[in-house]
């Protein structure tokens, strides 16, 4: 750093907290910690999920499978080729 830049620094005031704004801040984080524990009863029940989930998870499943089974399919056809 240069010489200026250094001079410059040590003139600057000491920083101190603002106590305004420390209660302020501690204020809305404890009003939003009260509002996540009002909610956290209603977001551990878990949600009604439809009748569909399962079928496109099975669906998902399967055409897994399916292309999983056809890259061996063409890997073994590859190596009888050769």
């Amino acid at each position: 750093m240069s010489d200026s830049l250094i001079r410059s620094l040590r003139e600057l005031p000491l920083a101190e907290p603002d106590v305004v704004r420390s209660q302020h801040i501690r204020k809305r984080c404890r009003a939003r910690l009260a509002r996540h524990a009002r909610g956290s009863f209603i977001s551990a029940v878990p949600p009604i999920r439809p009748r569909t989930l399962p079928i496109w998870q099975s669906l998902i499943a399967v055409l897994g499978f399916v292309y999983l089974a056809e890259v061996i399919r063409f890997a073994l056809d590859v190596y009888a080729r050769v």
